[in-house]
């Protein structure tokens, strides 16, 4: 049986560290489609987790996700379909077994959240997915936009101010988070992600 080998790199031309910010320019909003080939697989994914307003990555308002199984490598940024930990699924057996989440921290980098907002070796991750957000929405949009009588807004504010203590990832695992970290469970629960764990990457929806 053939295992899929993933090479995990950091910043590339399109991924640049700065002096105080990662930048990443090629990973894009939205999710495209494609066409699936023989070897990928299709999956349902069924959860609001990776939802940033249009119901991102939710086979039930779009057709199936195309996974490529035998990535070469794998950037932040991407999102990946994986084995959640047996530890998550031994707390909630309502979780379910095969999980989606996007890469954010890569071997040897020092990952922490702090007010919201996600810093690699302390410079600020300056993408739509590095900071906290509801429904593709920050803070300050998610305030300006919602009825602020049916939310709880204590609880909506301490979760747009989360943290997390720094974190150094692993040889052989990565740091993932979903796109609306209220929403999902991730590296914030669980810690680092076993490469083995990893199934393949998220390419688009079935065209």
């Amino acid at each position: 049986m053939l295992l899929p080998i993933f090479i995990l790199v950091g910043c590339s031309q399109g991924n640049v560290a700065t002096t105080n910010t990662i930048t990443d320019k090629n990973t894009s909003e939205v999710l495209g489609t494609v066409t699936p080939q023989e070897s990928q697989l299709l999956v349902e994914w069924n959860l609001d987790a990776m939802d940033r307003g249009n119901h991102d990555f939710n086979t039930m308002s779009h057709s199936e996700l195309v996974v490529e199984p035998y990535s070469e490598k794998l950037q932040r940024g991407d999102v990946i379909y994986y084995q959640m930990l047996d530890s998550e699924l031994e707390k909630n057996e309502n979780l379910p077994k095969m999980y989606l989440g996007r890469v954010v921290g890569l071997p040897n980098e020092i990952v922490k959240i702090k007010g919201g907002q996600v810093y690699i070796n302390d410079e600020k991750l300056d993408t739509f997915y590095g900071v906290a957000m509801s429904l593709g929405l920050t803070k300050e949009e998610y305030f300006e936009t919602v009825d602020l009588k049916n939310i709880n807004k204590e609880e909506m504010e301490h979760y747009f101010n989360t943290s997390m203590e720094p974190i150094k990832v692993k040889e052989n695992t990565v740091f993932v988070l979903v796109d609306m970290w209220w929403r999902g469970t991730d590296s914030k629960d669980f810690g680092l992600l076993p490469e083995e764990n990893i199934q393949g990457k998220v390419l688009g929806y079935k065209k």
